[in-house]
């Protein structure tokens, strides 16, 4: 029972190093797919799936090589200091180790979906610029930023890739206000309550440039959604979506006022009503791609 009980505790450990929660990320990678009508045809779902996997696998790896790299500052951090090798719960081996699977795992997939292709290389560019930031660049003011938000706009490139459906540009640039937004947030809310010890880069941010540049993204993505959602390219009746998706975000900025970490993930599983919020969007839209003619 004992051993049962140890061999658990491993694997949990196992699981919360590689914040399979936060492959909750990856699910942009169904976007294109998801608005452009063709989320239930099998091949198309198929290959999204894949692709999510691929992708999912590969920031696993980027967060145990990030969590290696600043061990000693997650270990004097109030919340960090929980995470699986802070903590010693997981020795710095057996992350290498995991590391190696996740990757190998990770490359696999992407060539049997992609091949030798441009869009094989989508994952390993996030890889490349993930490594860097876990090394260097998550010091510098603004380039983090903007290293995190690559990371979701890569995304939804690959999910364009591996089914051939291409992005609105107004979808596109929805995607990155929304980034800026939340990215800002997280990064208000660790200099708020955590201070500038935990995240060097925080002593080069102020907290007015940081409140004032998450609600201005703020404004940016409802009016890029707004004018996405009446773009030639959208699916039918999408503006009826647009008073719901204002109302997700309030709630969303009342969590974030509330949330000490700002990490997107954590606040939305955490949320009953923004899931249900979510949840009842995502019918709409599926509504929309059977009977959008209907609707318009």
């Amino acid at each position: 029972m004992i051993g049962r009980f140890l061999m658990f505790s491993k694997v949990k450990s196992y699981f919360q190093l590689l914040r399979v929660s936060h492959w909750l990320k990856s699910i942009i990678i169904f976007i294109p797919a998801f608005y452009g009508g063709a989320i239930l045809e099998l091949p198309v779902l198929c290959r999204t799936i894949v692709g999510f996997l691929t992708f999912s696998l590969c920031s696993s790896a980027i967060y145990v090589i990030n969590d290696i790299c600043d061990i000693e500052k997650d270990r004097n951090h109030p919340e960090k200091c929980k995470r699986p090798l802070a903590s010693g719960a997981v020795s710095k081996t057996e992350g290498a180790v995991l590391t190696g699977i996740c990757c190998a795992a990770a490359m696999i997939l992407d060539l049997l979906l992609c091949g030798i292709s441009i869009g094989a290389a989508i994952p390993v560019l996030y890889f490349v610029l993930n490594i860097l930031y876990s090394i260097k660049l998550k010091n510098h003011p603004v380039v983090d930023i903007v290293i995190l938000v690559s990371g979701f706009v890569l995304r939804m490139l690959y999910g364009s890739f591996i089914t051939d459906i291409r992005i609105s540009k107004w979808l596109y640039l929805t995607l990155m206000a929304l980034s800026l937004f939340m990215a800002f947030g997280k990064r208000r809310n660790e200099k708020l309550h955590c201070g500038d010890n935990t995240r060097s880069v925080l002593t080069h941010y102020s907290d007015t440039y940081l409140n004032s540049s998450m609600y201005m993204y703020l404004g940016i993505f409802l009016v890029f959604y707004a004018l996405w959602s009446v773009d030639k390219g959208a699916l039918p009746g999408m503006i009826y979506t647009t008073p719901l998706v204002i109302v997700m975000v309030m709630r969303y900025t009342y969590t974030l006022e509330k949330d000490e970490q700002g990490n997107p993930v954590d606040m939305i599983l955490k949320d009953k009503v923004l899931l249900l919020l979510g949840a009842a969007y995502a019918l709409f839209v599926l509504w929309q791609i059977y009977f959008g003619e209907a609707a318009s």
